[in-house]
């Protein structure tokens, strides 16, 4: 008979586990099935409560902390990026709002006799890129 500190082979990897490991630690596979059923878990009844392991496996930990470590760093950057933005367009705006306004007569020093342009618009355009990278593997 075995116990549950001898060592298994997994099925899909063939790395060492032992019995009363849930999954495999190396590729995650669900080896807690592969248990032989005791005559004490044949009768929930009188087996005793035995608490099972509560974290995730390995694989799914590394996943997570992957997860969330991307995902603060997308909100970060697009939170500074916004900011960055934000900051530069104040400035320019407030640039050009305190700039003395010349006209192109005072720097030559000719006068042209054409009355400025009437019926005339001002088109601003706003051109925003997004590159977004993806990385497999």
């Amino acid at each position: 008979m075995t116990t549950m500190d001898d060592p298994q082979a997994c099925p899909d990897c063939s790395a060492t586990y032992t019995l009363d490991d849930n999954y495999c630690r190396k590729c995650g596979m669900f080896v807690a099935a592969l248990r032989p059923i005791t005559p004490a878990e044949a009768h929930p009844s009188t087996a005793a409560i035995v608490p099972v392991r509560g974290s995730l496996p390995a694989p799914m930990k590394k996943a997570a902390t992957a997860l969330a470590i991307g995902t603060a760093l997308q909100i970060g950057v697009s939170v500074a990026g916004r900011m960055l933005a934000n900051q530069a367009a104040h400035s320019l705006v407030s640039a050009i709002a305190t700039r003395p306004k010349r006209s192109r007569n005072s720097r030559t020093g000719v006068s042209r006799a054409t009355p400025p342009m009437r019926d005339a618009d001002t088109v601003s355009e706003t051109l925003t890129i997004r590159r977004v990278w993806i990385r497999r593997g």
